[in-house]
């Protein structure tokens, strides 16, 4: 049985060129609000996300711009926020790959330098 299972909206801010391939752009997601699609995990959102939030109900969506929400390791006034890369080629989108030794794309010294396979258009 899954322990959490949510949904996350946001925005992407584009910061230019990455190097890795012609072509290929450095890009921020920024998280701004979440969904939970499990009672389970909005249960545990009711009992450790309390403060500046509604009740947490399935589906129901809610703001985490700038709250403190701990599920993510957030303080008030913090943004979750990954470092990544984008490159389109042909009907490709290739994504950055994940760094092998675990480390988040949590500042832009972790944005990856290399490319996982790509998703393909139908």
């Amino acid at each position: 049985m899954p322990l959490a299972r949510i949904a996350i909206t946001g925005h992407i801010s584009w910061e230019g060129d990455q190097p890795i391939a012609e072509g290929a752009q450095k890009m921020n997601f920024t998280a701004d609000e979440v969904i939970p699609l499990i009672q389970g995990f909005a249960d545990i959102l009711n009992q450790i996300a309390v403060s500046g939030y509604d009740k947490w109900e399935v589906g129901k969506v809610q703001s985490i711009f700038g709250k403190s929400f701990l599920p993510f390791g957030l303080a008030e006034g913090q943004h979750f926020k990954e470092y990544d890369l984008i490159y389109l080629f042909k009907d490709m989108l290739f994504w950055g790959a994940r760094n092998a030794e675990g480390r988040g794309f949590d500042t832009e010294e972790n944005r990856p330098t290399n490319l996982q396979i790509p998703l393909t258009r139908k």
